[in-house]
């Protein structure tokens, strides 16, 4: 049996997540969704788009599951892998004023789920009338667009022309790896949005590739502190050190990334390595094999908070192999 693919939908309130699951389900038919939702203040969802809906819609309005995941988390999880429910698609909506860290990291972490369950993408959804100013005054804002893989900027037929194009630009000063779609009434006909699987190896390394290995500063009239840094340098690098340098990183450094991805060389290890950390959850993946005249080299993109590429470069400089 397959693993059940898990989409995280999130964005702040009134971006259109609940408008985003509606139109999920008119336009993926053949899809069996199951959705938790946790969110309030906003409509809820039309159960008439789908033969027994209200069975497999579960709603958590015991605090917020993205702040700490409570017992009802974990007893839904487990009511949906042990009733008697028919789905094929897990379906997650966060609070608008949430960071759904925790959530991508239970589906990276605990066993019992990882078996039945495997991520998506995680999707935000952006108020293209509103954005910037929640960028400037929200910082759980600049923290979902930084997590995202899919960022949908919602309600552009609401803001003058050309707006999208210069808004699009602004979310990549926060994340470049991410793939960004200007839509409206969060439209999403046109859009490969379910089924991406930008969790596996062969999807990381592609974004790793395309990373054009800038650091985003932002705009300099504005204060934040979340960038993205491509780090990319030759030759092979000794796996021991780099494991201890990088748990140290995502355990204790002053810059805490939120998201890594990387193209790993490590000494005498034929295949690429592929490096994928949520927060302070890693894992490595096998990627293709070096071949015999192709340079090795390791290219790592980190997304975060008070990034300092210099720094970062100086010491993965210093974990080379001999």
């Amino acid at each position: 049996m397959g693993k059940i693919p898990v989409t995280i939908i999130t964005g702040f309130l009134g971006a259109g997540k609940t408008t985003l699951i509606n139109n999920l389900i008119k336009e993926y038919p053949e899809k069996k969704f199951a959705i938790i939702e946790n969110e309030f203040g906003e409509i809820g969802l039309d159960g008439s788009f789908i033969i027994g809906a209200d069975e497999n819609i579960f709603e958590l309005s015991n605090g917020c599951i993205c702040c700490s995941l409570n017992n009802d988390f974990y007893e839904l999880i487990n009511k949906l892998l042990t009733g008697n429910y028919d789905f094929n698609h897990l379906l997650i909506e966060t609070t608008g004023i949430a960071y759904p860290i925790s959530i991508v990291n239970a589906f990276l972490s605990d066993y019992q789920i990882i078996e039945r369950f495997a991520i998506d993408s995680v999707i935000c959804l952006v108020d293209a009338v509103n954005i910037e100013d929640l960028i400037n005054s929200e910082p759980e804002v600049r923290k979902q667009l930084a997590i995202a893989d899919i960022i949908l900027l919602n309600k552009v037929d609401l803001v003058r022309t050309g707006y999208s194009d210069e808004l699009k630009d602004r979310m990549q000063e926060f994340n470049q790896l991410a793939r960004i779609y200007p839509t409206s009434k969060a439209d999403i006909s046109q859009v490969e949005i379910l089924d991406t699987c930008q969790y596996l190896g062969r999807k990381i390394e592609q974004s790793v590739s395309s990373f054009k290995n800038l650091t985003f500063l932002g705009n300099n009239n504005v204060k934040h502190d979340i960038k993205s840094v491509g780090i990319s340098i030759p030759g092979d690098l000794d796996f021991e050190r780099f494991r201890f340098w990088f748990e140290t990183i995502l355990f204790f450094a002053k810059y805490r990334p939120y998201r890594v991805k990387g193209i790993l060389s490590f000494k005498d290890v034929p295949e690429k390595c592929i490096l994928h950390a949520i927060k302070d959850n890693y894992v490595f993946d096998k990627g293709d094999l070096w071949q015999s005249n192709e340079e090795r080299y390791c290219k790592l993109v980190f997304i975060g908070r008070n990034l300092d590429n210099l720094e970062i470069e100086e010491n993965i400089y210093k974990l080379r192999a001999e």
